[in-house]
């Protein structure tokens, strides 16, 4: 087997081989630019450093077992600065990195607050940030491997942290659990894990078609959650990434946020099949890639663009769930999301995803959740669907239809919005005026999937008596209510109906909304 010595040597290329050995006494660098796998074993008896900056970081993979790799690695990371950006998410891509030894090798760097170190894990249980203490530190801890942190590095200074220990070149796992309200739990469903790796990772199927993140975790992410929430750092809160984005490899070390599915602790894998030399900018700054939406629009406060939801059309996918596909904004509250066509469970979705021939003929709602007073503005922000087809927003309270393709949609409510029922998406091939039978679903209806009671939303948009009626799969009803038509989100409680398909049907003066509803 070929064996390399290395004395003194810097790289800034692509390099690939069997075994590596570095003398002692010697070094080797693997600059910002540069990727090194070998096949063989690790031996390292000198220094041996990966430099990285801003947009650019430095690749090692070892094909060696685990008892072949010998030394440890020093990794350069560059981390966001305090007062330009703010916090990073980043975990340790070596193992055996104390954290003790960290603080004091990056300890004019590291950002700091008197005893207070710009090192944060996140607790799901409590969903809030605890940096860590001098006090914190008495005793020797380390980092765990791919799990994932808020950083800074301090201001004005190179933004480099250094990590130092041993490259995995073996699988790594990562506990993750749901602790939201909805679980019997107190905090939420999200986990900051990282890639735990001296090397990029595929993280979806456009980067590779099996071996990535979320195909080889799709068991344990909450099915409408299916995606990697990267933190931007700039205001905007998280960038969702799935299959349907361009393809995504995570940078060494960074941390990102995902969403279990199960409330006991379960581990999720980062494979060593994952691994892959080259990437591009980590996910700090948003701007790891250019996505191809067939429609994205985005909501404005002024000139100010507050967030966005996306739609995507392929064949084979539908206007239910498409995990992996259909991803839930970090933010069930923000500005603007959208929600399934069918199969709704009260998630709003940053992308929403379906078969292309909904492209001629579907009707999407929107939840916009706004304060009374605080206008806004709804317009087509990418628009690559195809030519002829007419993208209308419907304001069922205003009794309104507005062309998008032409116009944008400007509103100041007076009161509060929240919640869905009120704004849909129409999708058409011909044209659309509130004067047509445009069939509006003016009333939102779902069932979570978790929960012992149906939501209707939009009843407050309705001048006329609302009637409820539930049947069972036989055609008999089973449950017969009359709505207020002045509150705009009403339950309707399951418990006593057995588990199975019903039909509901709402009617307000000459509107009917029939909808098909699974309870279990």
């Amino acid at each position: 087997m070929k064996k390399l010595t290395l004395l003194l040597c810097f790289v800034s290329f692509l390099i690939n081989g069997q075994n590596l050995t570095v003398a002692s006494g010697k070094s080797f660098t693997v600059e910002k630019t540069g990727a090194l796998t070998m096949s063989g074993n690790f031996s390292n008896s000198g220094v041996f450093i990966l430099n990285s900056d801003s947009d650019e970081f430095s690749s090692i993979i070892i094909g060696g077992s685990v008892d072949e790799v010998n030394g440890n690695i020093t990794y350069n990371r560059y981390v966001n600065s305090v007062g330009t950006n703010e916090w990073d998410l980043i975990g340790s891509p070596v193992s055996g990195q104390s954290i003790n030894s960290f603080v004091t090798a990056n300890a004019s760097t590291l950002a700091t607050n008197g005893t207070t170190y710009a090192i944060g894990p996140y607790n799901n249980a409590t969903n809030s940030w605890t940096n860590l203490t001098s006090a914190d530190l008495e005793g020797e801890i380390f980092f765990s491997i791919g799990m994932g942190f808020q950083m800074a590095s301090e201001s004005g200074g190179t933004g480099i942290l250094k990590f130092t220990g041993n490259p995995a070149s073996t699988t790594q796992t990562q506990a993750i659990i749901n602790n939201d309200a909805a679980n019997s739990g107190t905090g939420t469903r999200w986990n900051l894990v990282a890639n735990p790796f001296p090397s990029y990772i595929h993280a979806n199927a456009s980067a590779d078609s099996s071996h990535n993140f979320l195909t080889v975790n799709s068991d344990k992410l909450d099915d409408s959650y299916e995606a990697i929430y990267g933190y931007d750092a700039d205001g905007s809160g998280y960038t969702v990434y799935n299959n349907t984005s361009a393809a995504l490899n995570l940078a060494p070390g960074q941390a990102f946020m995902i969403a279990s599915d199960n409330t006991s602790t379960d581990n999720i894998s980062f494979t060593t099949d994952m691994r892959t030399m080259a990437g591009g900018d980590d996910l700090i700054l948003g701007r790891i890639m250019q996505d191809s939406y067939g429609l994205i629009l985005s909501i404005y406060k002024g000139d100010t663009e507050i967030d966005q939801t996306k739609f995507y059309f392929k064949e084979g996918l539908t206007l239910g769930l498409d995990p992996g596909y259909d991803a839930g904004h970090f933010n069930q509250l923000a500005a603007l999301t959208s929600r399934l066509v069918e199969e709704d469970e009260g998630v709003g979705f940053a992308i929403n995803s379906m078969g292309l021939e909904s492209i001629d003929d579907v009707v999407i709602p929107l939840e916009v959740n706004r304060e009374s007073g605080n206008g806004f503005r709804i317009s087509i922000h990418t628009n690559d669907i195809y030519e002829g087809t007419n993208i209308y927003l419907e304001d069922n309270e205003q009794g309104t239809v507005t062309l998008l393709n032409e116009q944008d949609f400007e509103l100041t409510p007076q009161d509060n919005l929240s919640g869905a029922g009120r704004f849909f998406i129409h999708l058409t091939n011909t044209s659309l005026s509130i004067e047509d039978d445009i069939e509006t679903h003016l009333l939102n209806v779902y069932k979570a999937d978790i929960n012992n009671f149906i939501t209707i939303e939009g009843t407050a948009n309705q001048s006329n008596q609302i009637n409820l009626r539930i049947y069972n799969i036989l055609g008999k009803e089973v449950v017969y209510k009359t709505l207020e038509n002045n509150i705009n989100t009403q339950t309707i409680s399951t418990q006593g109906l057995a588990t199975g398909i019903y039909v509901i049907k709402l009617k307000s003066g000459n509107t009917v909304l029939t909808k098909k509803l699974i309870i279990n």
